[in-house]
């Protein structure tokens, strides 16, 4: 009968181990995989050009964020992420004399790409590990819906609204930056967009503390001139509860 007793003890505690967390948060980082080609615009008024934009395009980004993920729910986990990534890209303006002349070099300055992004997915382990007491890894699969605000690209638009004269008059014809502009153009702009994602990756949960690695791919047209889409490679650290 000792034994009996015994064995069920041991069954139970290994069957609720203190490893099987039902919830976790931390910190996110991530490299994300994109590609802003350059490009080449002309500055009108009218019918007319008074000068030329050069956008050089960037490559990728990177950024940080949070998680929670619920695990108490049979069959199927609960993740939710917020993160930021951006990049810087380079730009120039000519025009004035400096257009008309066709002589001196368009200085390049520089702007930044920034995104505040928000996932919610549904996932699947697929495959799970345990030793008792010590550690636990999954690797798992997971689908979800994501939100996505963005500033705006420098394009015409934008430049009609920055480029002024001293009485803050737009004036792409010989105009200079208006800082002030710039930041309600900004605030007044920004750039929204949703969709859909898929994600792939691995877990492992040491005493409390946990440790992701994953692959996540997001379809959001419009969120990135010329991408219906991104892809990215993300860490994790952070606590089991």
């Amino acid at each position: 009968m000792k034994k009996v007793i015994l064995i069920a003890l041991v069954a139970s505690t290994v069957t609720v181990s203190p490893l099987a967390a039902f919830a976790g948060f931390g910190l996110s980082v991530n490299g994300t995989s994109l590609t802003v080609a350059p490009s080449t615009s002309p500055l009108t008024l009218g019918p007319v050009q008074v000068g030329e934009f050069i956008h050089y395009g960037f490559e990728n980004g990177g950024g940080i964020g949070g998680y929670l993920y619920l695990d108490f729910i049979p069959v199927v986990d609960i993740d939710v992420e917020f993160n930021l990534f951006g990049n810087l890209y380079d730009f120039s303006l000519q025009n004035g004399t400096d257009y008309s002349d066709g002589i001196v070099e368009p200085e390049k300055l520089e702007f930044v790409y920034a995104a505040g992004n928000a996932y919610v997915t549904i996932q699947k382990p697929l495959y799970d590990l345990n030793i008792p007491f010590l550690a636990e890894a999954k690797l798992y699969a997971g689908l979800g819906f994501n939100t996505h605000t963005a500033t705006p690209m420098i394009d015409q638009e934008m430049l009609e609204a920055v480029v002024t004269d001293p009485d803050g008059v737009t004036d792409l014809g010989g105009g200079e930056f208006d800082s002030a502009a710039l930041e309600e153009y900004l605030v007044d702009n920004v750039a929204t967009a949703s969709g859909f994602h898929f994600q792939v990756g691995a877990q492992l949960h040491l005493l409390t503390f946990d440790i992701f690695a994953y692959y996540r791919y997001t379809m959001a047209k419009d969120m990135i001139p010329g991408n219906d889409g991104f892809s990215s490679l993300n860490l994790r650290f952070g606590l089991g509860i």
